[in-house]
């Protein structure tokens, strides 16, 4: 294994591999970031959708001029039913919304960062060992 993992090709794959998890790893922090940095709002679930194997729930939730705004979101953490509060996270661009999201999202970030942190502590592992120095035999 180590002796392949030192060839040419060896070593390229594994510094891509390292630098892909760490791109990976960059953009979902960076996604998670810009949600946090979201204004917030409480709504109420008007409906809950099945799409395939997943869940959407429409929400209806209040925007700062007063009016009020109908969504369907994702819904990764706990079943949500109709009536059930939530908290909303929503990005304005010229006073509409550009994008919103349910606040427990975040679960889904998390996971994805720790799986991409393992992934990162790994490449990082198999790097050290594709270009440590080699052994030299004593005889």
């Amino acid at each position: 294994m180590t002796r392949t993992l030192r060839s040419r090709r060896g070593r390229f794959l594994a510094g891509l591999a390292l630098a892909a998890a760490v791109a990976g790893l960059v953009f979902v922090l960076r996604s998670s970031a810009e949600q946090r940095s979201w204004e917030s709002s409480e709504g109420t679930v008007r409906e809950r959708l099945r799409s395939g194997k997943s869940f959407q729930v429409k929400v209806e939730y209040p925007l700062p001029d007063g009016s009020r705004q109908v969504a369907t979101l994702a819904e990764n953490g706990p079943a949500r039913h109709p009536g059930d509060r939530v908290t909303v996270r929503y990005d304005l661009e010229n006073g509409q919304v550009a994008d919103a999201a349910l606040a427990d999202n975040d679960q889904a970030h998390r996971v994805v960062g720790v799986m991409l942190g393992v992934v990162v502590l790994g490449g990082i592992s198999v790097n050290v060992l594709a270009w440590a120095p080699r052994r030299r035999s004593r005889t």
